[in-house]
């Protein structure tokens, strides 16, 4: 049953990931916390899990199957995404993922990994790798890419908290609670689900409480192949409204940290959009007034943005109208966001320095996006 009381929260600060985190802490008491590295090091640089080594090949044995239910709901959340697509990946490096930097003892988890801190156009582009694999028709099903996605994503989840923890140059301190803990990962969550509906009605998209709660329960499927648990993935966007408020209340705080990768996840999304400034403008726009309270834009002491605000609002309220006038056009949805679509495409081209591209988007969706996979 839903529960987002804070006495249940405080509960879920001390948990992790129970099974996964078990079968992880046999593997270091017998093969050394240098594995941990090796095996991350991995998992990092292939989508699909390496079967032949010893802890995934028990971690995918041993995982209980969970079988999907409400299918339809979940494809029509996936439908969403497929009418969205460029909004949405959009919305994830200038709106969810600066949200998540907001919050002030899970972000300590991020700083303290490397790979995270220091490469964040590779974080950014891993994540949305993630949001497009689950967010396919059918991929949710085992075996399909949204599922192998959420398992790569919870082992590496477990590997990263044992990590942490046996770090004794850097200590992990009690008050922050297990790392990636329950309310962390449903927090974490909430920065994909609600806030993403959230971000597409500020640029103008018309979404209904039907899709919503659609797209909702779509992510709160993928939380429960994350292992989240079940108490803290709501149904409906007043439930995910609810537990967003809640968790805001308790965990958005100002951090040096959090400060810190909100500078260079927009110096690095800057990068990927056509005009200079626009990046820190467009994350202004989305925390003026967040699910997740009032403060965020505050505790990440965002830059003063520069000309282009009035060029972001400008656009959002274009796009209303034009929309509005669309509701007398049989069929018509969505006007495409020029903006968005070109952020998409320059994640796709983009060349991480080993020449390996990071990001792909399939033909279903680069064709209905009007994206294209080469220069």
């Amino acid at each position: 049953m839903f529960n987002a009381s804070n006495e249940w929260l405080d509960q879920m600060r001390s948990i992790g990931d129970p099974i996964v985190d078990g079968l992880v802490a046999e593997h270091v008491a017998t093969r050394g916390q240098e594995s941990l590295d090796r095996l991350l090091g991995t998992l990092f640089q292939t989508q699909r899990l390496p079967e032949t080594d010893p802890l995934v090949g028990r971690y995918l044995t041993e995982m209980p199957r969970l079988d999907l239910i409400e299918r339809e709901a979940i494809a029509r959340g996936q439908q969403l995404f497929g009418l969205y697509g460029p909004e949405v990946l959009l919305i994830l490096g200038s709106y969810s993922l600066p949200l998540a930097y907001a919050a002030g003892h899970g972000v300590q988890v991020v700083y303290r990994s490397r790979r995270l801190k220091d490469d964040p156009i590779r974080r950014l582009c891993d994540t949305a790798q993630m949001v497009v694999n689950v967010m396919q028709r059918g991929e949710l099903e085992e075996g399909g890419l949204g599922w192998c996605a959420t398992r790569k994503v919870r082992l590496i989840h477990a590997l990263v908290r044992r990590r942490v923890q046996l770090d004794a140059a850097n200590p992990w301190r009690t008050e922050w609670g297990v790392p990636i803990n329950q309310e962390d990962q449903a927090g974490t969550l909430l920065t994909f689900s609600i806030a993403t509906l959230h971000g597409l009605r500020r640029m103008g998209a018309k979404v209904t409480s039907e899709e919503a709660d659609a797209y909702i329960f779509a992510w709160s499927t993928v939380g429960r192949l994350l292992g989240v648990d079940p108490s803290l993935l709501p149904s409906t966007e007043e439930e995910a409204t609810l537990l967003a408020m809640r968790i805001g209340t308790r965990q958005v705080r100002p951090t040096p940290e959090g400060r810190q990768l909100t500078q260079q996840l927009l110096s690095s999304v800057q990068t990927l959009l056509p005009v200079p400034g626009y990046a820190t403008s467009l994350t202004q726009f989305f925390l003026q007034d967040t699910v997740f309270g009032k403060d965020v834009a505050a505790a990440l002491a965002l830059p003063k943005a520069n000309w282009t605000r009035l060029l972001v609002m400008a656009r959002a309220a274009q796009k209303r109208m034009i929309l509005s006038w669309l509701d007398w056009v049989p069929g018509a949805r969505r006007r495409r966001s020029w903006v968005a679509r070109q952020f998409a495409q320059r994640m796709i081209l983009h060349q991480r320095p080993d020449g390996n591209t990071p990001f792909h988007v399939p033909r279903d969706f680069r064709r209905r996006w009007g994206l294209h996979a080469a220069r």
